[in-house]
C-alpha cells in the first residue's frame, strides 16, 4: 500500500509541478508578448518620429531650393529687363544721333527754353554739324552779341549768359534727364 500511496503522491506532485510549469510558461509567454508589444510600439513611435524628421528636413530643403530658384529667376529677369530697357534707350538715342527730327526747330526750342532761365545769352556751344543751323536760328530769333562755338557734344546747345549762368540743353543731358525721370515709368509700361 505504501507503494500505492507513494505512487499517488508522486503522481500528484508531478501533476502540481506540471500545472506550475504550465502556469510559469503562460506567464512567461504573456510577459514576452507584452514586451514584444511594447517594443513594437516603441519602434513605431521612433519610426514615426524619424519619418516626421525626414519629411520636415525634405520640406525645408525643398523650400530652400524653391527660394533659391525664385531668387535666381528674379535676378535673371531683372538682368533681361535692364538689357531690354537699355536696348530701347539706345534705339531712342540713335534717333537723336541720326537726326530723325527737325534740328532747326529743336535748336530754336532749346534756345528759347534756355532764355527762360538766363538773362541774355552771351555764348552758345553747339556740335560741329549744327554750327550753320545755330547761326540761322540766332539770326531768326534776333539775338545779337552772341558768339557761337563748336563743342564736343552730339547736339543741342549749351547757353552761357552774360552773368556766367550756364544752361546745358544738350541732347545728351536732356536724354539723361529723361532717363532719370521716366525710367520707372518705362518699366511700368512694359511690365506692369
Amino acid at each position: 500500500m505504501a507503494t500505492l500511496e507513494s505512487e499517488a503522491i508522486k503522481a500528484r506532485l508531478l501533476e502540481e509541478a506540471r500545472a506550475r510549469a504550465e502556469d510559469i510558461v503562460k506567464k512567461a509567454e504573456a510577459e514576452a508578448e507584452r514586451k514584444i508589444r511594447e517594443a513594437e510600439a516603441l519602434w513605431r513611435e521612433r519610426a514615426e518620429k524619424e519619418r516626421r524628421r525626414i519629411i520636415s528636413e525634405a520640406e525645408k530643403e525643398a523650400n530652400n531650393i524653391i527660394s533659391d530658384a525664385v531668387r535666381e529667376a528674379r535676378f535673371i529677369i531683372s538682368i533681361e529687363v535692364d538689357n531690354i530697357i537699355s536696348d530701347i534707350l539706345n534705339q531712342a538715342y540713335n534717333v537723336i544721333r541720326s537726326r530723325g527730327f527737325d534740328v532747326k526747330a529743336s535748336l530754336k526750342n532749346l534756345i528759347t527754353e534756355s532764355m527762360k532761365t538766363i538773362d541774355s545769352p552771351r555764348r552758345l556751344i553747339v556740335s560741329r554739324r549744327d554750327l550753320e543751323t545755330a547761326r540761322e536760328v540766332v539770326t531768326e530769333l534776333g539775338l545779337t552779341g552772341v558768339s557761337i562755338e563748336v563743342g564736343d557734344i552730339e547736339g543741342g546747345i549749351i547757353v552761357e549768359s552774360a552773368s556766367g549762368i550756364i544752361v546745358d540743353n544738350t541732347y545728351e543731358s536732356r536724354f539723361k534727364e529723361f532717363q532719370n525721370k521716366y525710367l520707372n515709368e518705362i518699366r511700368r509700361i512694359l511690365w506692369g
